[in-house]
């Protein structure tokens, strides 16, 4: 009921608005807000697998209001889920009073130049977000705010602090235990003095996390106060930056970790240097039993407390997106390196730049040795299994102002066992893909407000010898024609053909047609077409996509 409440008192102060960017309430100050809603049809489609919707028409909308004043502000965001998108958790659909309607955001805040305050829901990142990290991804149907109270204060030039307590979301209700945490960052070259050497940045910071939770396990004595910590700092230097960062938790057995009476560690290090036409990054990290939510009972990606880095190249070409990396929070040991050079124009290329980037990602589990069924040992380094490897390099070179060509390779390797939960670590049932992919895209600028885009993307898999087939899709082929009319209008359409697929009669199109138009704040898009199953991943978070049929309408407005 508060909740209705305070949605109602927010949503009087719009009587005496119009239409337009940020709505000025007479005196009383500035209301805006956004709206998105995404709509899909489900047909029958045997053939690609596509599972029955009693429904037909399944939808997710979300709605912000956001109140400004000065230093004070207030908001909301209304959601409906009628019902859930496939691979959207059913439970948005069913929890709460079980119509998938609700307002499960809102908040005041009044902040000045020293002190902070939010009463409701709130986002929050604590360093890279190994012990915290609170915020929403629309796309995966994750949300994991917390509803409480958060302090932030900032005694002293380059100090900054920060508290909490609550309760975080559990899609329309909250989670069964309380977290808290604290962290304070120190920007060392802010700090007056002097202490730094001119043009060097550097910052140190500690946070702290904890949940309680009643232990009412009838056969283990379960921690009931399970603390997190870390320590991290960040050194910037001319156009080299580094930072790293130690995270630590005490013992947290639950069921995403198999009832582990290991306590968890994780480090993070990253490194930069740029210079003109030329960019180096290299990444380490080592993850041991450091996954943390706000209930021991959660599965999934649901009420995760912490974020653990994925440290590969987050592809966005649409074949090579079915192997997805997917964060092993109980274990993996993971490197990245990434180059990108730029051949300038007047080279002996000619009048045009031409940009190279080569990225290698490599991530390993752990070596690790079971001594009892609650407890294992393990060493600092890796063990010889691949969890995930890749491969890449993308060539983007413009040939005039009317012309530009990006070709891009890939090999990756896709242990399907670990990352999609198909069989125990120890366990081979699956195995490995390997997969080679190449794309070429060509773009051309037809005049003024008229371009055309096409890629041509081909794949090729291979799985491991003697092994079972979860996915017998084999080799794809795709070609994808975009053209657009600025600012307003685009049209596309592509078509993937699995016709590497083991089973000759599901050697299936999936054919799209999308329209979109665009003006001002307001992107209304829609089209036809199958999709393939598989797994969606953002940052290393994942979540599987059944295969569908049907027509789909989005709308996302901002006022």
């Amino acid at each position: 009921m508060k909740r209705f409440v305070f949605a109602g008192v927010v949503l009087c102060l719009g009587v005496y608005t119009t239409f337009g960017q940020g709505y000025t309430v007479e005196d009383l100050g500035v209301i805006s807000g956004s709206l998105q809603t995404d709509v899909q049809s489900y047909l029958p489609d045997s053939l690609i697998g596509a599972p029955d919707v009693p429904e037909t028409i399944l939808s997710n909308t979300f709605v912000n209001i956001l109140f400004t004043r000065g230093k004070f502000t207030a908001g909301m965001r209304f959601e409906s889920y009628q019902n859930p998108l496939l691979g959207i958790d059913p439970r948005y659909g069913t929890s709460g009073e079980g119509t998938g309607i609700g307002i499960p955001y809102r908040y005041i805040r009044y902040a000045d130049d020293v002190f902070d305050v939010t009463a409701g829901n709130f986002y929050e990142q604590f360093g890279s977000g190994m012990v915290l990290r609170l915020y929403e991804e629309r796309n995966l149907g994750f949300d994991n705010s917390i509803d409480g109270l958060r302090l932030k204060f900032a005694p002293t030039e380059g100090l900054h602090l920060t508290g909490f307590i609550g309760r975080q979301r559990s899609f329309f209700e909250l989670s069964e235990g309380i977290i808290r945490g604290a962290d304070a960052t120190l920007h060392l070259d802010e700090v007056g003095g002097g202490i730094l050497p001119d043009g060097m940045l550097a910052s140190v910071g500690a946070s702290v996390v904890s949940r309680f939770q009643a232990d009412q396990d009838p056969f283990l004595n379960l921690p009931e106060n399970v603390l997190a910590w870390s320590a991290r700092g960040n050194v910037s230097v001319s156009n080299f930056q580094a930072e790293f960062e130690y995270a630590h938790k005490i013992n947290d057995p639950g069921v995403a970790n198999g009832d582990s009476y290991n306590s968890g560690n994780a480090q993070y290090l990253n490194a930069s240097w740029t210079d003109t036409g030329i960019g180096i990054s290299v990444a380490a990290k080592r993850i041991d039993n450091m996954d943390m939510r706000s209930d021991r009972t959660a599965t999934g990606f649901t009420q995760q407390v912490n974020y653990l880095p994925a440290l590969t190249k987050q592809h966005t070409w649409r074949l090579i997106t079915l192997y997805p990396y997917a964060t092993q929070p109980t274990g993996e040991f993971g490197a990245q390196a990434d180059l990108t050079f730029t051949i300038p124009k007047g080279s002996f290329l000619g009048d045009d730049a031409t940009t190279i980037t080569a990225n290698a990602s490599v991530i390993h589990a752990l070596d690790t040795t079971r001594t009892d069924q609650f407890h294992y040992d393990a060493r600092f380094g890796w063990a010889d299994r691949i969890f995930y490897q890749d491969v890449n390099f993308e060539v983007q070179r413009k040939f005039g102002k009317d012309f530009k060509l990006t070709l891009s390779y890939i090999n990756l390797k896709y242990d399907q066992d670990v990352i999609e939960r198909r069989a125990a670590i120890n366990e081979t049932k699956y195995g490995v893909i390997s997969a080679n992919f190449v794309v070429a895209e060509l773009w051309f600028k037809l005049s003024r407000t008229h371009s055309l885009r096409s890629e041509l993307q081909w794949m090729g898999v291979k799985h491991q010898p003697g092994v079972h087939l979860a996915l017998q899709n084999g080799d794809w082929a795709m070609m994808l024609l975009e053209y657009s009319v600025s600012p307003s209008w685009f049209f596309t359409v592509f078509d993937e053909y699995n016709y590497g697929n083991a089973t000759v009669e599901q050697q299936a199109h999936y054919p799209n047609v999308n329209v979109a138009f665009v003006h001002n704040a307001l992107r209304v898009q829609t089209g036809y077409g199958r999709v393939r199953g598989g797994i969606l991943c953002v940052g290393g978070i994942c979540r599987p996509v059944p295969a569908s049929n049907g027509f789909t309408l989005g709308v996302t407005y901002t006022f």
